[in-house]
C-alpha cells in the first residue's frame, strides 16, 4: 500500500486528494497543514469581510467529506524534506515515511518594508485568522490604509468600506491594476470604490507607519504627507513558500520548477499550486 503525503490544505491539496482516491481506493493518505483551520474558501474571504458570507460558509469541506475520502490529517510544520529516505521530519520530531509527497504550499504575503511596521493595527490577509483579525479591528477603526495595486487589496478596500471604516487607498500608479486592466477598466472599479467613499490616492507611497502606545496613529507618505488612522492593510505581493523545496535540494526560480506530470528535480516529490 502506498502512502500519499500532501503538504498544504488549500485547493490544489485538496483537488489532489480527490485524484488520489478515484484512483487508489487503498493507498494512505496524508495531509499535513501547519493552519489548524484546515480547508476553507480563500477566495471566500473576500464575502466573509464584506459580511455577505458567515464563517460556517467558507467550509466547503466537513468531517464526513474528509472521512470518506479516507484522508488522516495532521496539524504540525514540516521542518524539513529528506528525499533520499523519502521521509519528511515534522515540528514535534516525529518523522512520515511516503512514497509520494506532493508540495503545495502556495504563497505568503509578502512584507512592506517600512519603519513601524510591527505596530499594532497593520494587517495582511493571508488567511482565515488575518480576516479575523481585520473584522475585529475594523469595529474600533474610523479610518485606515489600504497599500496594494491588486486583487487583494481592492478585497481588503471593499470589506473595510463595508463595515464603515473610512479607506485611504495607496496607488503607486496613475489607476488601479493598471498592469492586468485596461484604462476603461480600472477606471469603473475606481469610480465604484469612490462612490463607497473610498479616497483614492493615486501616485502614492506610504514610508514610515507612525505608532502612539504601540498601536498605528497614522502614515507618512513619500512625499511627506501624514494621515491619520487606526489600521494600515498591505497587500503588496506575495512570495511563493519555497524553504522546504530549497533546503532538500529541489530546483527552484520565482516557484518550485516541475516538468508536465508536474515532477520535481527530485523523485517522487511533485509540486503543485493553487
Amino acid at each position: 500500500m502506498k502512502t500519499y503525503a500532501i503538504i498544504g490544505s488549500g485547493a490544489a491539496g485538496i483537488a489532489a486528494i480527490e485524484a488520489i482516491r478515484s484512483l487508489d481506493q487503498q493507498g494512505r493518505i496524508v495531509l499535513i497543514s501547519e493552519e489548524p483551520e484546515g480547508y476553507y474558501s480563500r477566495p471566500g474571504l473576500a464575502y466573509f469581510l464584506t459580511g455577505e458570507l458567515g464563517e460556517r460558509q467558507l467550509y466547503p469541506f466537513n468531517d464526513s467529506d474528509f472521512k470518506r475520502l479516507d484522508v488522516e490529517r495532521v496539524n504540525a510544520r514540516v521542518l524539513r524534506l529528506q528525499p533520499e529516505a523519502h521521509t519528511l521530519e515534522l515540528q514535534d520530531g516525529d518523522l512520515l515515511s511516503y512514497d509520494r509527497l506532493l508540495l503545495a504550499t502556495g504563497a505568503r504575503a509578502a512584507r512592506l518594508e517600512v519603519p513601524g511596521r510591527e505596530a499594532q493595527g497593520v494587517v495582511k490577509l493571508d488567511n482565515i485568522s488575518d480576516a479575523r483579525r481585520i473584522i475585529k479591528l475594523a469595529r474600533k477603526a474610523r479610518r485606515a490604509v489600504v497599500v496594494g495595486g491588486g486583487i487583494t487589496a481592492l478585497e481588503i478596500v471593499e470589506g473595510l468600506a463595508a463595515r464603515k471604516v473610512r479607506v485611504h487607498y495607496f496607488q503607486r500608479g496613475d489607476r488601479y491594476w493598471s498592469n492586468v486592466l485596461d484604462e476603461t477598466e480600472s477606471r469603473i472599479v475606481e469610480k465604484r470604490l469612490v462612490e463607497e467613499g473610498v479616497e483614492i490616492h493615486h501616485h502614492t507611497e506610504m514610508a514610515e507607519i507612525l505608532s502612539r502606545r504601540g498601536r498605528v496613529s497614522a502614515v507618512r507618505t513619500a512625499d511627506g504627507r501624514e494621515i491619520k488612522c487606526e489600521m494600515v492593510a498591505v497587500a503588496v505581493g506575495i512570495r511563493p513558500r519555497l524553504e522546504l523545496a530549497h533546503d532538500a535540494g529541489i530546483r527552484t526560480d520565482r516557484g518550485i520548477l516541475v516538468d508536465e506530470k508536474l515532477a520535481t528535480s527530485q523523485p517522487d516529490i511533485y509540486a503543485a499550486g493553487d
